[in-house]
């Protein structure tokens, strides 16, 4: 029996960062848990992903990244297909004198989702915050289903896909919650964007949020239309399909009656980000729990 869905995701792409300088060069201008992986995968322990992000220096984000090492030389970075030559341009802007190579791979990238996942998957490291089973893999080859399947699973689960989502330029790290699902590193020091990634944290100065709802009816809700509480502004749409969605949402109006075009919505915070809320009037609908995808 079958227990999990497998999805191509044409809109992602792999970076190769080859040499013995990777780690170091990687620590400088991403936000992920760089030295973990370095340590694991000069014990020989591969393919265990990391996630992070790319910044600008004023903070916003050019990507988010999933990065594994494939032996102790080289650490093969997955980044949204769009931005993958600006991103190999820029790396190699800053190599300097490092002892690094950097170069695009093409091997297909896939995500399952499910109870179990198929051979040759590496589990993502945020299904343990989601508590959601995931993982992706690179070159595999088999029968896979629509992209719309994946959309739905992040969709339920608030998960945003730098790319498809929202555009590089266009959110800080901290609200696409990339601080709550292990992307950021607040402790090795500085990187490209840290000083303000750090600021936000430290000051609480979290606006917005990517946060997941559901809408009532057929039509859809615009790419970029206002979400409105009562007659307020409390953000906009990002993403919508099939009577799920994703918007940024400004986290101290969220309570009472949102719409978005004249359109009914109810968020629906999972269980990962309603702690770090602040307190509001009552939510609108139930929350969405692991299995209830």
């Amino acid at each position: 029996m079958i227990d999990h869905t497998i999805v191509h995701l044409s809109h992602r792409a792999l970076i190769s960062v080859s040499g013995p300088d990777w780690a170091s060069f990687l620590k400088g201008l991403c936000t992920a848990h760089i030295d973990p992986l370095a340590e694991a995968a000069n014990k020989g322990e591969f393919l265990k992903p990391y996630y992070g992000a790319f910044l600008r220096p004023q903070g916003k984000m050019i990507c988010d990244a999933l990065l594994h090492a494939v032996s102790s030389d080289e650490v093969r970075i997955d980044i949204p297909l769009c931005e993958r030559d600006e991103l190999v341009a820029k790396l190699n802007m800053y190599r300097l004198r490092a002892k690094v190579t950097i170069a695009p791979i093409d091997l297909p990238v896939h995500v399952a989702f499910g109870h179990n996942l198929p051979d040759g998957f590496m589990v993502d490291p945020r299904k343990s915050i989601i508590d959601s089973n995931f993982g992706v893999a690179y070159g595999w080859t088999g029968e896979t289903t629509d992209l719309a399947a994946w959309t739905a699973f992040r969709f339920a689960q608030g998960l945003s896909d730098p790319g498809l989502d929202f555009a590089r330029d266009d959110l800080y790290p901290i609200d696409a919650n990339l601080d709550l699902l292990g992307a950021i590193d607040f402790h090795k020091g500085c990187y490209v964007g840290q000083e303000l990634t750090s600021r936000m944290k430290r000051r609480g100065q979290i606006k917005n949020r990517i946060l997941p709802f559901r809408y009532v009816g057929d039509r859809l809700p615009a790419t970029g239309a206002e979400v409105l509480s009562g007659e307020r502004r409390a953000g906009y749409v990002l993403a919508a399909e099939n009577g799920l969605g994703l918007g940024l949402i400004r986290v101290d109006r969220r309570g009472g009656p949102l719409s978005a075009d004249s359109i009914e919505m109810m968020l629906n915070i999972p269980n990962w980000i309603a702690p770090h809320l602040p307190e509001t009037g009552p939510e609108i609908g139930p929350k969405i729990g692991p299995g209830d995808v």
